[in-house]
């Protein structure tokens, strides 16, 4: 019985119906399109910082009069290590409460996840000011989502959740250095992988869609973003209604700032979650003979868009990526799986023929979620909080990204970033792909396991 139990609630947790404004492709819009990178690298031995992404989410807030959500997934000053980090989430909770404090009216929403609380082990003091200062805070309800890792999900729920995750902590967190303990059960909660992983922001004036998160830890990652005006950020509100109203929250549908005041040659779309692989591989399907394919990622390893990749590869499409070594994991050392699995598979499977390099970290992350394909028929550029998992575009993980129709500029701007990476210009940002080349078949097989099973954290 006990076994038809467990079978039945992997069946229940991995069939069970999305709610309701989730995995979903919105209609193309037209807009002006700015794209936005944190660069971390190397110049004559010493680091550079290259920071845009958050000055310009500062900068929304600043100019929001009547309403701002903001959905964000690590937003906390916890971390593991010494190293002394910009305090990115301080500085986004004074901002948006200083902008409360000073427009009458405003409304603010803050969506994040339980990752913050550490699974309900505690209060995130963050999150506190945020509510004391008159925001309202959403904190995402997981259990509405499909179980990514469902052998483990059932068993938790027949018989840990009943326990709850509060109260006195004697285990290490795992993210922090502040010798702050948390309970065993909030462990135990975290291994259902579950996760609003989501990094953006809209306003009654603009929007942004983001790889970034407002975490101290992260604020020396590499990311990128797009930020746009217009219809396409009521299409990005009426997606975190969704989320906020399957949380038990309710956010009112404000009116954003009208999109002809503002035209664009690009088009532009929201997609979210499996929508995002839907599309993609439809995209690298499209490709053919001497057309490209650049690939910045943070983690690669969701089997469709791999299988996509070596079939364009085959058919005369020139790929690359530009890949994170997975070796840095806030103060501790990873080995390497999945990318380089990943990446050797697909140089063995195409004869060498899809180029990779490895971004060159130092203790940081290149956390770039990004995607250009261009054909004869054109360029289409995916970006945003989506890895190439299929946790994050498997209909499993809550995720955002745009899909765009470039316009020259737009195009130039994101070949201009990725060749200048790839290439090494004016800096050290990538190295060649024996430097992080592992034959391993041990964890060849870990890769492929924990991508089927879910019993992973990418």
């Amino acid at each position: 019985m006990l076994l038809l139990l467990w079978l039945a609630g992997m069946w229940r947790g991995v069939s069970r119906a999305l709610p309701p404004g989730v995995s979903t492709a919105a209609p193309f819009r037209t807009a002006d399109i700015e794209f936005l990178a944190d660069v971390t690298y190397q110049r004559a031995g010493a680091p550079v910082h290259e920071r845009s992404i958050f000055q310009h989410v500062f900068e929304m807030i600043d100019e929001a009069d009547r309403f701002v959500v903001v959905d964000m997934f690590l937003f906390d000053g916890e971390h593991a290590g010494d190293r002394e980090y910009v305090a990115l989430s301080s500085l986004l909770a004074d901002r948006l409460l200083a902008r409360k404090a000073s427009v009458r009216g405003l409304a603010v929403t803050f969506i994040t996840d339980e990752i913050n609380n550490f699974y309900g082990a505690y209060q995130s003091d963050l999150v506190e000011r945020l509510k004391a200062g008159g925001v309202q805070v959403v904190i995402t309800d997981l259990t509405k989502l499909r179980d990514s890792n469902p052998a483990y999900s059932s068993i938790w729920r027949m018989v840990f959740r009943w326990f709850g995750t509060a109260g006195p902590g004697l285990v290490p967190h795992p993210l922090s250095s502040t010798g702050r303990r948390v309970t065993l059960r909030s462990y135990l909660k975290m291994l259902n992988f579950k996760a609003n992983h989501r990094k953006l922001i809209v306003t009654d004036e603009a929007c942004l869609v983001a790889s970034a998160n407002p975490h101290d830890a992260s604020s020396f990652h590499s990311n990128i973003a797009f930020a746009t005006h217009g219809t396409l950020c009521a299409d990005i509100l009426e997606s975190e209604r969704a989320v906020a109203a399957f949380s038990g929250a309710v956010i009112p549908p404000h009116v954003i700032d009208d999109a002809s005041e503002h035209g664009g040659s690009s088009t532009v779309q929201l997609v979210t979650e499996g929508e995002i692989r839907t599309q993609l591989v439809d995209v690298l399907d499209a490709t053919g003979v001497d057309d490209s394919i650049d690939v910045a990622m943070f983690y690669l390893s969701d089997r469709e868009v791999i299988e996509a990749l070596e079939r364009a590869a085959r058919r005369g499409a020139h790929v690359r990526l530009m890949l994170d070594p997975n070796k840095d994991a806030f103060g501790r050392e990873k080995g390497g799986v999945p990318n380089r699995q990943v990446a050797r598979e697909l140089r063995r499977s195409t004869d060498g023929a899809v180029e990779v390099r490895w971004f060159d970290t130092h203790g940081e992350q290149f956390h770039t979620k990004l995607v250009r394909v261009t054909t004869r028929a054109g360029t289409t550029i995916m970006g945003g909080s989506a890895n190439l998992t299929r946790r994050n575009i498997g209909d499993y993980n809550l995720e955002a990204d745009l899909m765009i129709v470039p316009d020259s500029a737009l195009d130039a701007t994101v070949a201009g970033y990725f060749d200048r990476l790839w290439t090494n210009r004016d800096g050290q940002f990538t190295v060649d792909f024996s430097a992080y080349d592992d034959p391993s078949l041990l964890k060849r097989w870990q890769y492929r396991v924990q991508e089927f099973t879910g019993l992973s954290s990418f």
